[in-house]
């Protein structure tokens, strides 16, 4: 009987093979792995090896290897069905019975595999036949080896070509189409090249078979832009097909696993260009997610890639911008990660120089200023306390009891009772040593330094905008950009302005009374009534704004005022 390939991934990520393999023979520690005498031919000192994290046992003195099932059918005498039922058994799974359709996929499913392997060998042929393209891949800093390792292409202009090329071997439109490298024209059904004139970034998954692609437009100064077809996207990316869903897959990840089974660090980074800049300087355990925020599936996968240790945390280290736009993805990572959160999992955050991105850091200054950035990562507790009280006063009850609630409510988001209750021992102490002394009173504050008068008058007009977006929170989606570059040098003012950004990025329907309270719960009340005094007082468009329109013009107004 066929088995869905993957419920046997399932299953043996599922049951650790030395788990497996010590019921039937005495096993040894040896560092990340385990050794035993082999069972199958008579030795005296032991050549047998077993690696979970890579899931096969290997003997070095008679050859044998295999996984799980493939253990158990030799060890035990079994048929593969056999195997299968018994470990399906421990693992708890029941044993899946295909039907045509799932047999009629699997096949398909390898059939758009082989596709994609032949369009990678051709969009790379064509990298080295386009010289411009190469040299400009060169003159960033990539070497011929970095390029050939991550099997970087170049997609012609036109699509004849590729077409051709899967033709001849032997692939139908329809599969082209179901791969994704091709589209269907509205105007006349015929089929056009869904990735034209770009650098090609294969998208491999776990076994390091290209499933999608990435592409990058290529620099003006190489393919100067059409003023009658509009700017184009920087990057593009495969849709979503049989084998590539984007939510579930790293850049890099093959890569990663077998680095990070040799002990190097993962880390997660932006994009294409950030992985391949930090692999070639030796951070070998670098992936990214595909155009979007770490998704639960995608956490999962960087903890299983980290091998098992006695006593050590499996911890990623998630890297962002040190812009306010970096401190907002940063705090939706850790709002995903928390309800995951067991005993020895968790992360670490890092935090690039403003205004630079792994590839700038490195050209710049070298590998071993990133290696300072990966130094000075936070761990996750501390990231949750830096969240909660990074440019805000807590010098009032109200202010105080106000932190309290948004720590119980990141501590109710911790699914494992073990490990939240942890974290509200470790929050509670924290709040005691910063805002209790003896007797229980508030620590005194340190004095503030007052702004000048073209701060203060920058200040005010900061507030008008801020102003706008909470009188008016639908017009966040025209006016984020704008709120983003506003410069703000009132630390409490800008930690609220950041505030509004996070919350309405991620409740963008949210309605002003809500994200009035919202933002109280958080210890922002005083700041609250501060903006708006001053947004009423301020002579600016925006005051006493009876729609979003004028608000928006209003908030215009005062971001050009302000630079």
């Amino acid at each position: 009987m066929l088995v869905p390939k993957s419920f046997l991934d399932d299953l043996r990520s599922r049951l650790r093979l030395s788990d497996i393999i010590g019921k039937r023979v005495k096993l040894q520690n040896a560092g990340r792995e385990f050794k035993a005498c082999c069972p199958f031919h008579n030795e005296k000192s032991a050549s047998f090896y077993i690696n979970n994290e890579k899931g096969f046992y290997h003997c070095f003195g008679c050859g044998a290897h295999g996984d799980h099932i493939g253990f158990v059918m030799r060890h035990d005498n079994r048929g593969f069905m056999d195997a299968v039922e018994e470990l399906a058994a421990q693992a708890g799974l029941p044993v899946p019975k295909p039907s045509a359709q799932e047999v009629e996929r699997a096949r398909g499913r390898e059939q758009l595999v082989k596709l994609m392997d032949v369009v990678t060998k051709f969009y790379a042929a064509r990298l080295f036949e386009q010289k411009e393209v190469l040299a400009y891949l060169i003159n960033r800093g990539l070497s011929l080896e970095t390029i050939q390792s991550f099997r970087l292409g170049y997609s012609p202009a036109s699509g004849p070509a590729l077409y051709q090329e899967l033709k001849k071997a032997g692939y139908t439109d329809a599969e082209m189409l179901e791969a994704g490298v091709f589209k269907k024209s509205d105007r006349d059904g015929s089929l056009f090249p869904f990735f034209r004139d770009r650098v090609m970034f294969p998208v491999t998954d776990r076994r390091g078979q290209t499933i999608a692609f990435g592409a990058r437009v290529l620099p003006e100064h190489l393919r100067p832009v059409d003023p009658s077809q509009g700017k184009p996207p920087k990057y593009i990316n495969s849709g979503e097909t049989a084998l590539f869903q984007k939510g579930h897959i790293l850049y890099n990840e093959s890569h990663a696993r077998t680095a990070a089974a040799r002990s190097n660090p993962v880390i997660v980074c932006e994009g294409y260009a950030d992985v391949i800049a930090l692999w070639q300087a030796g951070f070998m355990g670098a992936v990214a997610p595909l155009g979007t925020a770490l998704t639960e599936a995608q956490i999962g996968a960087l903890w299983n890639m980290i091998p098992e240790k006695d006593g050590s945390v499996r911890e990623p280290v998630l890297c962002f911008d040190g812009d306010a736009a970096g401190q907002r993805a940063a705090t939706r990572a850790m709002d995903r990660i928390l309800p995951l959160l067991r005993g020895g999992i968790s992360a670490r955050f890092a935090f690039l120089p403003d205004g630079m991105d792994p590839d700038d850091l490195i050209r710049a200054k070298g590998k071993e200023a990133f290696q300072t950035v990966i130094d000075s990562a936070i761990p996750l507790s501390d990231m949750i306390w830096r969240t909660l009280t990074e440019g805000r006063r807590y010098d009032t009850p109200e202010a105080r009891a106000g932190l309290q609630k948004s720590m119980e409510m990141i501590v109710a988001n911790i699914a494992d009772r073990s490990v939240q209750k942890q974290y509200d021992r470790e929050l509670k102490d924290r709040f005691f040593k910063a805002f209790m002394a003896k007797g229980g009173k508030a620590k005194a504050q340190a004095p503030v330094k007052l702004p000048d008068p073209r701060t203060r008058q920058l200040n005010e007009r900061a507030r008008v905008a801020v102003a706008a977006v909470l009188s008016f929170p639908e017009i966040f989606h025209d006016a984020e950009d704008l709120l983003g570059r506003l410069h703000i040098d009132d630390q409490r003012l800008d930690a609220l302005r950041q505030s509004v950004m996070g919350i309405l990025s991620d409740n963008p329907d949210m309605r002003h009374d809500e994200l009035c309270q919202h933002l109280e719960s958080q210890g922002f009340n005083d700041d609250l009534k501060a903006v708006m005094a001053t947004a009423r007082l301020h002579g600016s468009s925006a005051r006493g704004a009876s729609d979003p329109v004028r608000a928006l013009e209003g908030l215009k107004e005062a971001v050009g005022q302000s630079r």
